[in-house]
């Protein structure tokens, strides 16, 4: 039998899934309904499964989820009628075990633990999708804006051509193409001439 561990400050909510996962593998060990109690209880409890409400007071799930992360490890599946695209990338980023909408079919919510409780992850299609979409569009904005003659310049590091062989292609000076090379390696983050090669293709997509 897996231990759960139910945080949600509504009780009906509680007494929904304390009714919905009756006669399943899960046995609800304990309930509460503050970030605080949360905290407290795992500490007492130490149930394998924490399912969290996001939103709750005395702290809501997200200052839960980071102070476990920092201090213990335990699964942890969330519960939430919405969650902030914020939320949902430092969810990701903490290594929730799941995520569930309460407006989901319930279901997902048993298909939820049953991954969980064998080390998977699992959460919401919808959810997943759209974190997908977050995080390219933030690599999007996050990619070097570089100049066409510093995308040059990296395409001649990549071939393993020299400054002054870099110069005479461009028709300048051997320092105008260390000058280049100083705001690249500034701009991209790389701290060699071979990293710069090694990874060209990635700041020329």
């Amino acid at each position: 039998m897996t231990r759960v561990l139910l945080v949600d400050d509504h009780p009906m909510i509680r007494t929904a899934l304390e009714a919905l996962l009756r006669d399943t593998g899960f046995e609800i060990v304990g309930v509460a309904g503050t970030g605080e109690a949360a905290l407290r209880e795992v500490n007492r409890l130490d149930p394998d499964i924490l399912l969290l409400d996001l939103q709750m007071p005395g702290g809501n799930g997200m200052e839960v989820l980071r102070q476990l992360r920092a201090e213990r490890s335990i699964r942890v599946i969330l519960l939430t009628a919405a969650i902030e695209d914020s939320a949902l990338l430092e969810a990701k980023a903490l290594k929730v075990d799941g995520i569930v909408l309460k407006n989901a079919d319930p279901a997902f919510l048993i298909d939820c633990l049953e991954r969980v409780r064998h080390g998977q992850t699992w959460i919401d299609p919808e959810l997943a999708e759209h974190a997908r979409k977050l995080a390219q569009g933030s690599a999007e904005i996050e990619r070097p804006q570089l100049a066409p003659r510093e995308r040059q310049v990296i395409a001649f590091v990549r071939k393993g051509m020299r400054n002054r062989e870099i110069a005479e292609q461009l028709g300048v000076k051997e320092g105008t193409v260390k000058a280049y090379l100083h705001a690249i390696f500034e701009k991209v983050g790389v701290s060699s001439r071979t990293e710069l090669a090694t990874r060209a293709d990635e700041f020329l997509a």
